[in-house]
């Protein structure tokens, strides 16, 4: 079995509705796998909004801050907890709800994991969009706008956009260029995402893994950028802290000659 690595800031509980498992399991796989870090950052209940299947409703949020909160103080003998979030941007519409969280100390981070769009009253997904260029457009200016709001700790699986784009082209490369230059401006790291290497892979026994992202020609911009690079395990399973494809991802890190960090300083904005 692959070695963990001993760290992850990206990590989901089931109240998104389609993770699995107690909020205690991840921490005792973490434990177990010997990990130092494990940051809780379940997809963000938003007020006034629902997304089954996709996010817990808003009524849910005191209940996972707490128990998260709980983990934090029974586990600091052996891991260092954090609380936080995955949130895309949606401009001001959410804006002082991001801002509340941090600066009241609700939530330790929040990290930019951009999924969804608001349309009227509801959610949807870039890659329901007809037009997958204007789709990758849309995504590209909500990262820019979001990495500029300074609220994100970094960027969730910022080649997303290749999961319904999957064409390499001027647009494609354009949209990579554009986020890595926002992140170098802001010494906001990426995240090479570890999601699809369990679920979404199209390899065969012995085959080298093939996902929609990590994209490798993304990675290699990144890497001539010189942007700073932290591997998310991005786990929905409290087993998936232990029995992920940890050597693939750290050889794609490699392969790619990424400027890897394994810690990240978490600024405190509480009040």
């Amino acid at each position: 079995m692959d070695e963990p690595l001993d760290y992850t800031y990206h990590s989901h509980t089931k109240r998104c509705g389609h993770a699995f498992g107690e909020d205690e399991d991840y921490a005792k796989k973490a434990v177990e796998g010997h990990y130092k870090i494990l940051g809780y950052s379940d997809h963000i209940m938003l007020p006034g909004r629902e997304q089954p299947g996709m996010r817990g409703t808003f009524s849910l949020v005191d209940g996972y801050l707490a128990s998260v909160r709980d983990l934090e103080r029974k586990y600091a003998d052996k891991l260092k907890i954090y609380c936080a979030f995955e949130a895309e941007w949606y401009g001001e519409i959410y804006a002082q709800y991001y801002h509340d969280l941090l600066a009241q100390g609700k939530v330790d981070y929040l990290l930019l994991g951009q999924h969804c769009f608001i349309l009227g009253s509801n959610l949807y997904f870039y890659g329901s969009l007809p037009d997958k260029a204007d789709a990758t457009r849309l995504y590209a200016k909500a990262i820019l706008e979001g990495i500029k709001s300074h609220d994100f700790l970094y960027v969730a699986h910022p080649d997303l956009f290749m999961s319904w784009y999957g064409t390499w082209d001027i647009l494609a490369e354009e949209t990579a260029k554009l986020i890595i230059a926002a992140a170098k401006e802001a010494k906001m790291p990426l995240e090479v995402n570890m999601g699809p290497s369990r679920w979404g892979r199209k390899n065969r026994a012995g085959e080298e893994i093939e996902v929609a992202y990590p994209y490798p020609q993304f990675w290699d911009l990144v890497a001539s950028s010189g942007v700073p690079v932290i591997i998310g395990v991005d786990s929905h399973n409290p087993n998936e802290l232990l029995n992920s494809p940890f050597d693939w991802v750290r050889s794609f890190v490699e392969k790619h000659c990424l400027n890897y960090i394994s810690r990240l300083e978490i600024p405190s904005k509480a009040l």
